[in-house]
């Protein structure tokens, strides 16, 4: 390969890179909704792999994405963390974040019921960063939003099976609300024992005030079924509620509920 070809391949790859730059900014700004923003390695790749093709220079092999556990992508005003394979190999996923973004960053399995099984349930940071998490249309987290500037140290939260006896950290809505939603205390009580060994009462009042773990006999009579939620494999929360949209406005599914 002569010079000239090699710098006009190392010019044509830098141009190429700042292109899928520009052509991801362009398209995060025509939709703030981002649940098709390709990748940047793949995308990159990929015109690189075309291109040089073209012109018979060398055998170019594009990074697959799937070996990487997160790809990282810059935008003008926050940072993208497209999840691939967090859970398979956290320490390699926190390697990763350090080199691309230079924090610290961990990644920490907490006990989860099986729909929030190696998916990220949250995110904490110790300084002032506002992290948000984008859902995907099953409702599993398929990207980490973080702002362009990060203050301290990062944990991000995956499920990992609960141990028995081992209380959930995290929780999604029990299907089984669906058919008890807006049930009275005197409807839904004898029909609980068939879910769960321990069963865990819990009020909003007419006031929106949350109570926590009330007897069952000092629950008002009228009040109304809103949420039913696993707290372990034998434990079931149960939530009464004067007013029936005391959760949200999915009525009656009593929440999100995994698929």
């Amino acid at each position: 390969m002569t010079r000239d070809l090699a710098d006009f391949e190392k010019q044509l790859g830098e141009e190429l890179v700042a292109a899928a730059y520009r052509l991801m900014e362009a398209r995060h700004e025509r939709s703030r909704v981002r649940r098709l923003v390709p990748t940047m390695a793949g995308a990159v790749a990929t015109i690189i792999f075309v291109v040089l093709a073209a012109f018979l220079v060398t055998e170019i092999r594009p990074t697959s994405v799937t070996a990487q556990p997160i790809e990282v992508i810059h935008l003008e005003h926050e940072i993208i963390l497209e999840i691939v394979d967090i859970v398979d190999d956290p320490r390699a996923a926190e390697q990763k974040l350090k080199d691309d973004l230079g924090i610290d960053i961990t990644f920490e399995a907490v006990p989860s019921p099986p729909e929030l099984v190696n998916q990220v349930t949250s995110a904490l940071n110790w300084g002032s960063t506002t992290v948000n998490l984008e859902l995907g249309e099953n409702g599993r987290t398929e990207r980490i939003i973080l702002p362009r500037t990060i203050d301290g140290a990062m944990v991000i939260y995956y499920g990992r099976p609960a141990l028995p006896g081992e209380r959930y950290m995290n929780s999604i809505t029990s299907p089984i609300c669906r058919d008890l939603w807006a049930l009275t205390p005197q409807e839904s009580v004898p029909l609980l024992p068939q879910y769960a060994d321990t069963i865990r009462y819990d009020i909003m009042d007419a006031n929106y005030q949350y109570y926590s773990e009330l007897p069952i006999a000092e629950i008002d009579p009228n009040y109304r079924l809103i949420e039913t939620t696993y707290m372990s494999d034998n434990e079931l929360l149960v939530v009464y509620s004067a007013h029936l949209d005391a959760l949200g406005k999915d009525r009656p599914n009593c929440g999100w509920s995994a698929p």
